[in-house]
Order: structure tokens, then C-alpha cells, then sequence
């Protein structure tokens, strides 16, 4: 018995198909960084899903807010810390339903404080 001849070529060795050849086409045309830059872009896209999407009134409360802490910081560095501690204090009351606003004030207050007294508590995540 005579034995088979070895292909001199690789398409002769292997079996080519059609999906190997539309993988290899695929590669060619999407490369890796660009198949990256995609799926990078997708997830921003989607990031939108779990952003915190305030309501109008909350937005309002929010902006008053900034507005009565710029007063704080004002009175912070035109050298009146004390006062600006008080301020940062009746903040903190009027909006502890507020978790960004409290997270902010209690920040600044540990700030004017020099690291003393009890730390700002973390935020927590809602699930």
C-alpha cells in the first residue's frame, strides 16, 4: 500500500470552512481596540441606569441647599469659622433626609474641626 502524500500547503492540511473564514474577516475588520472602544462606549451608555435621577422638588431643595452652604464658606474664609461651624450645623438638621447634603456638611464640619470629634459617616449605597 502506498502511503498518502503530505499537503505542501496549511489550506490543503486543514479543514477550512466558512466560519473560520468569517472569524478571520471579523478580526480583520474589527479590531481589537475597536471592539474595546464599543463595548466602552455601551457601558456608558447604559450607565445612565444607575445615575440617581433626583425629581424636580428634590433638585430645588438640593440648589437651596448649595446656596444656604455657599453662605457657610463665605463666612469659612472671611475668617469666621465658628460661625461657619454653627451654619454647617443647622445644615446638617434641616436636611438629614438629604443623604448628599448631610454627606457634604458633615465633611466640612470635621474639616473646620481639624480632624477632631467623630469622623463624617460614610454614605450608604442603596441596594
Amino acid at each position: 500500500m502506498k502511503e498518502p502524500v503530505p499537503p505542501k500547503t496549511m489550506l490543503k492540511k486543514e479543514d477550512w470552512g466558512g466560519l473560520t473564514f468569517l472569524s478571520l474577516l471579523a478580526a480583520y475588520t474589527f479590531p481589537p481596540y475597536f471592539i474595546y472602544l464599543m463595548t466602552t462606549a455601551a457601558l456608558t451608555a447604559t450607565s445612565w441606569f444607575w445615575t440617581t435621577h433626583l425629581t424636580e422638588r428634590d433638585r430645588e431643595r438640593f440648589i437651596d441647599f448649595e446656596k444656604e452652604f455657599r453662605e457657610g464658606y463665605k463666612l469659612e474664609k472671611a475668617g469666621h469659622p465658628k460661625a461657619a461651624l454653627e451654619l454647617y450645623r443647622k445644615l446638617e438638621k434641616k436636611y438629614k433626609d438629604h443623604p448628599q447634603a448631610v454627606h457634604v456638611t458633615s465633611l466640612q464640619i470635621h474639616k473646620l474641626l481639624g480632624g477632631k470629634g467623630s469622623s463624617p459617616k460614610p454614605r450608604k449605597k442603596k441596594a
